[in-house]
């Protein structure tokens, strides 16, 4: 998948524009998030850090390579971001019987304790930004983000295989 020349006229000012949009508010929530996260977060884990203890506690025992991918990290990123976890006793790793090469990631009580959490604040804040919305325009919203989700996943696995 190519990516699309630059924009060249008033029309494709409009997707620029929604581009410039979308990523501010992206920006901005993120921002919401680690604000009302500051009373009762571990000290040094912002929110990345919980997607990631919740993406493990949805998927027990999964390696790295599955945060990696659902995250759009680097391993290197992903390995500081899985060491702080254990650091902080909310993650542990065991090797894979069949792959000694492989970690397996397991959540400890406390990281089950504190994704819950996370997952309550995640979904107030979500109501804070999103209730107002009718039926329809979140159903509608939700079509054109999985949309651009799967674009922006194309273009990522074209720009990593061209990179290889």
């Amino acid at each position: 998948m190519q990516p699309s020349p630059p924009p060249s006229n008033p029309a494709d000012a409009s997707v620029v524009s929604g581009f410039v949009a979308l990523m501010t508010i992206a920006g901005r929530a993120q921002q919401l998030l680690k604000t009302r996260m500051q009373d009762q977060a571990v000290a040094g884990l912002g929110p990345l850090h919980m997607h990631a203890l919740c993406l493990c506690q949805q998927q027990p025992g999964a390696p790295q390579q599955v945060l990696v991918q659902a995250l759009g990290r680097d391993k290197g990123q992903m390995a500081r971001l899985i060491r702080d976890l254990e650091d902080h006793g909310l993650l542990t790793r065991s090797t894979d019987e069949r792959d000694r090469r492989v970690w397996r990631l397991y959540l400890t009580p406390d990281g089950e304790a504190r994704c819950a959490w996370f997952t309550a604040l995640e979904a107030q804040v979500a109501h804070d930004l999103m209730a107002h919305l009718s039926p329809d325009d979140s159903a509608q919203l939700n079509r054109v983000l999985q949309s651009v989700q799967g674009r922006v996943d194309g273009l990522a696995t074209a720009s990593e295989s061209s990179a290889s």
